[in-house]
C-alpha cells in the first residue's frame, strides 16, 4: 500500500511517498506552506500540488494512497489551525485517508522513530518538542513573532543577530573583527550609511533574514569571533528550551537522547557542537536523527493504519 508523507514549514513542503517497508516511490519539493499564514486555502493548494507531483512519479492514481500525513506549522495555534489543515487535505483524499500534526511532531517522529526524547527544530523558526514513556508531550519556543526577535536559535534569529552585530561594528559600539569586512564584500557596501536604507528595506526583512544564516556560517568558518559567539549564543537559547521540556516531561536527571532537524543543522558544527556541549553538561546525549521529518509524516501515515506496527527495525531505501 502506498502513503504519502508531508512535511510543511515557512521555507519548503518535502513529500514523500512509501510503504510500510520503507521503500520510496516518489519525493517532491514545493514552497513552504503554514496554516496561519497561507489558510485553509493555501494549504489545499500546496497538498494537491504535491500529491499530483508523487503520483505522477510513481504511476499512481491518488486513491491508490491509503493515508496522507501533513505535518505543517501551525497545526493547532488558533481556533480552527486543526480543522483547517484537515479540511485542506480531505479536499484532496477522503477523511478515513487523513491524519494531520504539527511539524514538532513529525519532526520528533523521523529524528526519534516515535520514541521517548526530544527533538530540536531550528529552521525558519525554533521549537523544542518531547515526548516521554508515557506518551506525554512537551513543548517550548515555537512562537513566531520574528520581528520581535521570537523563536530563539532559529535560522531567522541567527541572521538578524548578524545584522545586529554588523551595525554595531559598522558605527563602534563593537570592535570590528572579520565579519565587518566579510559582510560588507557580500552586499557590496561601500559607504555605511548609504547602506541604510538597502539594509532596511532589501536586507533585513521577511524571507531574506533565514538566508543570512549562510553568511554567517561562511564568516564562522574563516574563526571569525564574533561569528562564533552568535552560534554559541543560539546554542544556548535552543538548550534552555530543551532544559525546560525536559523539566516538563520528568527526563531530568536521566540520560535522554536530543535529536535535531531544520536548516539551521545542516550548518554542521557551528551549530552543533555548542549545543552538544550544553545537552552533555545537563546530562543527556546528542542523538543524529535517524530520518528527516518528511518520513517522520511517513510513519504518522503508516501508524495511522497500523497502529501496532513496530518500528524498531524500519529503514528507507529508494
Amino acid at each position: 500500500m502506498y502513503y504519502l508523507g508531508i512535511d510543511s514549514g515557512g521555507t519548503k513542503a518535502a513529500f514523500l511517498l512509501g510503504d510500510e517497508t520503507g521503500r520510496v516511490y516518489a519525493r517532491y519539493t514545493a514552497g513552504g506552506c503554514t496554516v496561519l499564514a497561507d489558510g485553509k486555502a493555501g494549504v489545499q493548494r500546496m497538498v494537491e500540488e504535491g500529491v499530483a507531483a508523487v503520483c505522477a512519479q510513481a504511476g499512481i492514481s491518488k486513491d491508490e494512497i491509503a493515508c496522507l500525513g501533513l505535518g505543517i506549522s501551525g497545526y493547532g495555534e488558533g481556533e480552527h489551525a486543526k480543522r483547517e489543515p484537515f479540511e485542506a487535505c480531505t479536499a484532496v483524499l477522503s477523511e478515513d485517508r487523513v491524519i494531520c500534526q504539527c511539524d514538532t511532531y513529525v519532526g520528533w517522529a523521523g529524528s526519534l522513530l516515535c520514541t521517548p526524547g526530544i527533538n530540536v527544530i531550528a529552521g525558519t523558526g525554533s521549537v523544542v518538542y518531547g515526548v516521554n514513556a508515557d506518551g506525554m508531550e512537551a513543548r517550548a519556543g515555537g512562537w513566531g513573532c520574528w520581528d520581535a526577535g521570537c523563536d530563539e536559535g532559529s535560522c531567522t534569529w541567527h541572521g538578524q543577530q548578524l545584522v545586529q552585530e554588523w551595525t554595531k561594528q559598522a558605527d563602534g559600539r563593537r570592535p570590528r573583527t572579520g565579519l565587518y569586512t566579510l559582510f560588507r564584500d557580500h552586499f557590496g557596501v561601500t559607504n555605511d550609511e548609504f547602506f541604510i536604507h538597502a539594509l532596511n528595506v532589501d536586507v533585513a526583512t521577511g524571507h531574506n533574514l533565514p538566508e543570512l544564516q549562510r553568511l554567517l556560517k561562511s564568516i564562522w568558518d574563516t574563526g571569525d569571533p564574533a561569528a562564533a559567539e552568535i552560534y554559541d549564543r543560539g546554542a544556548e537559547e535552543l538548550w534552555q528550551g530543551v532544559r525546560v521540556v525536559a523539566d516538563k516531561l520528568g527526563l531530568s536527571g536521566t540520560d535522554y537522547p536530543v535529536s535535531y532537524s531544520g536548516g539551521l543543522f545542516k550548518a554542521g558544527a557551528c551549530a552543533l557542537e555548542p549545543l552538544r556541549k550544553r545537552i552533555e553538561a545537563g546530562g543527556a546525549h546528542l542523538a543524529d536523527p535517524l530520518f528527516p521529518p518528511e518520513v517522520g509524516a511517513l510513519l504518522m501515515a503508516i501508524r495511522h493504519k497500523n497502529p501496532h506496527m513496530d518500528l524498531h527495525n524500519f529503514k528507507i531505501y529508494e
